[in-house]
Formats: C-alpha cells, structure tokens, sequence
C-alpha cells in the first residue's frame, strides 16, 4: 500500500510503501501511533482503520488549534 503523510507526521509530503491491507497495520509497520492519524482517506473517501483498502491512503495529523478540515468529493 502507497502512504501519503501530511502535516506534522515527521516526514511531511513523503510518498512510502509498506505491505499493508488496512490503515492501522501501515501505520503500524512504520512505527506511527493510530492517535497522531486524524484523518484517513482513500481517494478523497474517509476511511476506518481497520478497513481492508488499497492505496494510495492519505494520512493527516489533527489539525493545530482544534480547527474543522472540511473533505470535498
């Protein structure tokens, strides 16, 4: 599966690959706790993190100050 991390999530804009069939066990193999993922998304769908999905997943930190991230079709 093809990771995209975003924000802060220590390697900002960075493309991986890891053998993977759900968000948690990716982020899992590359050492990223479950609770700095605010956001998972596939193709612009959110997704659950233990759902069975093929990449590429977009994974975002929470947004600093508690702000609102609005998802667009």
């Amino acid at each position: 599966m093809k990771l995209v991390l975003h924000g802060d999530l220590r390697r900002f804009g960075e493309a991986l690959e890891v053998e993977a069939k759900t968000p948690k066990e990716a982020l899992e193999k590359l050492g990223i706790p479950l609770e700095e993922a605010w956001l998972l998304a596939v193709g612009g769908r959110m997704v659950e993190p233990h759902e069975e999905v093929e990449g590429p997943l977009e994974v975002y930190p929470p947004i600093a100050g508690g702000g609102i991230l609005e998802v667009l079709p």
